[in-house]
Order: structure tokens, then sequence, then C-alpha cells
């Protein structure tokens, strides 16, 4: 199984074409979506991806103006979302789950509006019931020197606490010395902010995890693609 995350920036706008083409290339199973908006380019998203066989979906969020995450997928699955949470964030985390196997896809907020989803899935209030799952998304920090040239990001404390909660950033466990970056500033300022974590239990199964940059160097979004390859035991 291949799960693939990628931020759209803003909906995706007129590049929504070219979006559905980098996502086809990227012969996915499930997909996460940051940035996404439940508008009239929404709508073209979808029937694009459901030509490529991913006929199920859902969104943390309905609201046309509001960036959000959702989950695309080529297999059915139930959707949950998080009305436990704060209102500022309900509409930033969204949940599928399989059969044995779940999905939590994220769009974490700006500097300190970040700590409380932070601390809601580092408490485990989202209460994953599947022992193999994973999150994946925007989370919009990282950690200084490493994710990052200098030290920057806010909610550090709390990102690290996420690995302290029984999961793996899975990415940096591959790579524990290395700086590749799946975001840069106006200045050119490079930034890890798109993360994969996964349950103790979900990790092993990884065969690969990679940043796929061509999404950011063509324009068709600000972010790089991020993507996750499973064995076929890391369903049931």
């Amino acid at each position: 199984m291949k799960l693939v995350t990628l931020n759209i920036q803003h909906g995706g706008g007129k590049r929504i074409p070219k979006i559905i083409d980098c996502l086809q290339s990227q012969v996915a199973d499930v997909i996460v979506l940051t940035e996404f908006r439940e508008n009239s380019n929404a709508e073209v998203l979808r029937s694009g991806l459901a030509a490529n066989g991913f006929h199920h979906f859902a969104a943390a969020s309905v609201a046309p103006k509001q960036n959000t995450v959702c989950i695309f997928s080529r297999e059915r699955f139930v959707s949950r979302t998080y009305p436990k949470l704060p209102t500022q964030d309900q509409h930033r985390l969204i949940s599928a789950h399989f059969d044995g196997m779940a999905v939590y896809g994220v769009y974490f907020s700006q500097n300190r509006a970040k700590a409380g989803l932070f601390n809601f899935l580092a408490e485990g209030s989202h209460h994953p019931s599947e022992t193999v799952h994973f999150i994946v998304g925007d989370f919009n920090t990282g950690l200084h020197f490493h994710d990052e040239k200098s030290a920057t990001f806010s909610c550090t404390a709390e990102f690290k606490a996420l690995s302290k909660s029984g999961l793996v950033d899975s990415w940096r466990n591959r790579h524990p010395n290395t700086k590749e970056f799946s975001w840069y500033s106006n200045h050119g300022n490079g930034f890890r902010i798109d993360h994969a974590f996964a349950s103790l239990e979900a990790d092993p199964l990884i065969q690969r995890v990679y940043y796929d940059h061509k999404p950011r160097e063509a324009k068709i979004t600000d972010h790089s693609a991020l993507a996750v390859e499973i064995s076929a035991n890391g369903k049931g």
C-alpha cells in the first residue's frame, strides 16, 4: 500500500488539473490532502481522482473558504471527525479506518495555536482502536536545527511529545542526520513540515518513506509530497 500526503496550497485554484495529474502519477492507494477547500475546485478534484479509482472520500470541514484536510482512497473506509476538539481545531483532523489499519490526516495551525491539536493526539484523545495507524499531513513545525537551519519553529516540545507517546517520526527514524525540506519561505529558507508519524506496530511495516519534490519544483503547489510505502501486512 502506498500513502501520499500533499499540501495543495489554498485549495489548488487554477492548479487543480496539474494537481490531479501529479496525484495520479504517484500511483497511491490513499491520499491525504491539506489546504483542501470544499468549493467548485473540490468537485473537479473529486471527479478527476474518481476517474483514477479514488471513489472514497471524506473531509474534516465543508466550509468553502476554510483550509482543511481530506482523505481519498481506492478502498472503502469509515471516516471520523473529532467534535471534542476546540472549535478552532475541528477542521484540522480527519481519520480513515480500514480493516486493521487507520490513517489520520492532519493540518496544523501556525505558531502556538497548534498546541491544542498536538496535545489531543499525544494524549490519545483520538482513541485509535487499530494498533497499526499513521498520522500524516502538514504539521507546520519540526525540530530546531534538524528540520530547519535555525530555531524558528513553534511547538517543538509538543512535536517531540508525539514520539514519547508511542509514535515514530518515520522519515526521521530512517534519516537521523539528514536535512531535507518540504517547504521553502519567500526568503529561500527550507523547512521540513510535512511528516508521517506511525504507531510502534506500524513503523516496521514501512518499506520506504520519502519526499517527492517535483510538485514543489514545478510550482504545482508550494510543498513537496511525502510518500509512505507500506508492506502488504500493513492491513489486517
